[in-house]
Order: C-alpha cells, then structure tokens, then sequence
C-alpha cells in the first residue's frame, strides 16, 4: 500500500468501469464524482475510461479535504478512526493524476471536508456518486447534498456498507427517509451500489 493509488480490488474497478459504460451508452446525463479519494486512484481510473471511450462533456469531481477525516462522531460504532486520518495533500493526488497524463480540465477538486463544500459546489447534476466517506456524518453529508443531483438511472456507489457499521447506518437511515426502494446490490465484499430509478 505504500505506493499504490487505491486500495481497490478489481471488481470495484471492472464494476465502475462497467457503470461508466452504461451511463455513456444509455445518455445518463451528469458528472462523475467520487467522495473521498485518498490517493485519487478511482478517480483517476474513472477520467481514464472516459478518455478511453472519448467522452468530453463529463467532468470528474475529486472532492476530499485533503486533511484527512474530520473529528470522528461521538458513539461511532467503529471507534478506531482519528482526526486527519487517511490525510493525502490535493498535490499529491495532482501528482497522481499527472502521472497517468490524465490531469486536465475534465477533472475538477473540491477541497474541504463534506460539510463546508458540498451545499455550495458548482456540481449540476452527476451521472455516477461514488461514496468512501468513513464516517457516519460524513456519509449523510454526501447524501443529503448531491443524491438529489444524482440524474434518473444514476449510479449510486458506496464502499464501506458491508464493513463499516456506522456507513451503513447513514445509508440505512438516508434511504429509509427518502422512501429510496431502488435495491442494494453487492458488488464486492464491501462495496454496494443501487441504481436510481427517480
């Protein structure tokens, strides 16, 4: 792990890859945006597919505080996070993307942590919502800002729901108070996804 740009298995990427590919073939309007990059690796990945099938009218978002974890809330059930945890600088990750040749203007950062940066981004509606947020409150902060922008037969993806309690419980609670109905499908031994219906 000391040099590699995910922690991601191969099914993680073959499914996104797989979602890119639906959303480009079937006209799923919006953006690409994942929450929670660590070393940018699945973003990266995501800007490449879409160079790879020549999409140009879709940004990818990095969004990160680039800090590290905010303060863990109190009463979470996995009680081993601290602040600044998982902590890798915006030009880090930069350098990451520069590396593939895949830095360019299709990629924008949204630097901050969750709550200060999400009500106000400029994203206008998004195609794919990767989540990797940790934290119960960072994980209802991604939802209750950017799943309303997620379009009609979007892909909603998160990473943590089969090994982080506190994950779960947000999204347990986000789908239970929106009437979300769409199922849960696995896609790893961690990672689920549902695909919006509306």
């Amino acid at each position: 792990m000391e040099s590699a740009e995910t922690m991601l298995g191969l099914r993680q990427l073959e499914h996104m890859e797989q979602c890119i590919v639906d959303v480009l073939r079937e006209g799923v309007p919006g953006d690409l945006l994942e929450a929670g990059v660590w070393r940018g690796g699945m973003t990266i990945f995501m800007r490449g597919v879409l160079r790879a099938y020549g999409a140009t009218d879709r940004l990818v978002w990095v969004a990160d505080s680039f800090a590290g974890l905010p303060q863990p809330d109190t009463g979470q059930e996995y009680d081993a996070w601290q602040k600044g945890d998982m902590a890798v600088p915006l030009e880090s990750v930069q350098e990451n993307f520069e590396r593939y040749g895949l830095l360019d203007h299709q990629v924008q950062f949204l630097k901050g942590f969750f709550s200060e940066t999400l009500p106000k981004a400029p994203v206008q509606q998004l195609a794919i919502l990767r989540v990797d947020a940790d934290l119960y409150s960072s994980t209802l902060d991604v939802l209750n800002h950017l799943y309303p922008r997620l379009a009609p037969g979007g892909f909603a993806i998160f990473d943590d729901y089969q090994n982080l309690p506190d994950c779960k419980r947000a999204i347990n609670e986000f789908r239970a108070a929106n009437n979300i109905r769409e199922q849960i499908r696995k896609i790893d031994e961690r990672a689920v996804y549902w695909r919006r219906e509306a």
